[in-house]
């Protein structure tokens, strides 16, 4: 293709792309990529909360559920990773210069992201691994049998006894990731601590001061811990609805108390969050249709909250989960939308940076595409054919 403004063309037959076209592919991965990041985040502490309140046979049912959650936990990290980069790249072609400058002021942080990947990795390995039993897990898809049997064979020396502090492990692990990615993304958005006045990256760089940081990591935890709620609520439903009555309405009680008691707090994160966010920000991010999307977003998890809390006290629970469900996504979608526009009005100031239309070839729209949704396809059915039963999955 010819050149540009002496930048080179990408070839022949390219496909402008407005950045409506960009946002919405980064909006539509984004939340794809939120549902298995949440679960990674959440299904390790309702494991520990599930294992300690059914501990000494106490509740049978909950320590079930604990297992299914460790069973299922790597499988939602190993998918959690592979879906961070599509969001993560198409936020690069729309802000490029102030998605890497911040990465370059943290990037020792960034650095620390990959021991701390393996750390959660593994721990949630061997976790899910202790839970095994005779039941095969999601290990099948990604754990060779020569290592299995390796770390079968420390099993037997008495190691798994560790299960509590190797969650808590994989827990803080995976918290850490959380902290970076969250740090990030309110760095971005202060071009005052990455832009030329910063001066020279030391790659220690950390708005530690700036007052959208507590508030954006407790959203952040109080949505994983709500979607990992809901997502065992399902789990219960569907389990009663096979006739595993007992195990399946604690499962699903169990779920609806975490998920309700998450959005309400995350609902007050959520207005904390608003506030702290300059004045000229807040005002550009809520004008116009941004306000409807906040108020979207809110209707919509009250009613995912009621529809759940009356599946719990319903004989057929699955019908109101499944609404729940179409009321999360619909809250999902529009919280995703709505932090976009508050980047947006951030970075709108700034030239050069914000919103620049690109160029996309349409055979690499159609591989991106293509490669997303048959990659999560294929990973979505391994673990659903190798979680040991599958009706019960």
């Amino acid at each position: 293709g010819e050149a540009v403004s002496g930048v080179p063309g990408p070839g022949l037959f390219p496909l402008p792309a407005s950045p409506g076209v960009l946002r919405g592919l980064e909006l539509a991965m984004a939340v794809v990529a939120a549902v298995p990041a949440s679960l990674a985040l959440g299904w390790p502490v309702l494991t520990l909360v599930a294992e300690a309140v059914g501990r000494g046979g106490a509740e049978i049912s909950l320590r079930r559920l604990a297992a299914w959650l460790a069973r299922r936990t790597p499988g939602a990290v190993v998918l959690a990773i592979g879906l961070a980069f599509p969001p993560f790249l198409l936020g690069l072609a729309l802000y490029g210069e102030a998605v890497l400058s911040a990465a370059a002021q943290m990037a020792w942080l960034w650095l620390a992201v990959i021991p701390l990947l393996f750390l959660g990795v593994g721990s949630s390995f061997w976790v899910a691994l202790r839970r095994r039993g005779a039941e095969p897990s999601t290990l099948r898809p990604f754990l060779p049998d020569v290592v299995e049997s390796y770390i079968l064979a420390f099993r037997r020396r008495g190691i798994e006894r560790a299960g509590a502090a190797v969650t808590v492990l994989c827990l803080v692990s995976l918290l850490g990731v959380g902290f970076v990615l969250v740090a990030h993304g309110v760095l971005v958005a202060r071009p005052d601590l990455w832009g030329p006045v910063a001066g020279i990256p030391d790659g220690w760089g950390l708005p530690l001061r700036d007052p959208q940081l507590l508030p954006r990591l407790l959203f952040a935890l109080l949505g994983a811990l709500a979607l990992s709620g809901f997502a065992v609520a399902w789990h219960g439903a569907d389990r009663e609805a096979a006739g595993e009555a007992a195990y399946g309405r604690a499962a699903l009680r169990f779920g609806v108390v975490w998920f309700g008691a998450a959005t309400a707090l995350e609902l007050l994160a959520a207005v904390w969050l608003v506030l702290s966010l300059p004045g000229p920000v807040g005002k550009a991010a809520l004008a116009g249709g941004a306000g409807s999307l906040l108020w979207t977003a809110l209707g919509a998890a009250v009613a995912a909250v009621t529809l759940a809390v009356v599946a719990a006290a319903a004989e057929e629970p699955r019908q109101y989960v499944l609404g729940a469900a179409v009321a999360v996504a619909v809250s999902l979608i529009a919280e995703t939308a709505v932090r976009q526009r508050i980047r947006d009005a951030a970075l709108a100031g700034i030239p050069d940076i914000a919103l620049r239309a690109g160029m996309l070839q349409p055979g690499s729209m159609m591989l991106f595409i293509v490669v997303s949704v048959l990659g999560a396809g294929l990973v979505a059915y391994l673990l659903w054919a190798t979680s040991g039963s599958r009706r019960a999955f």
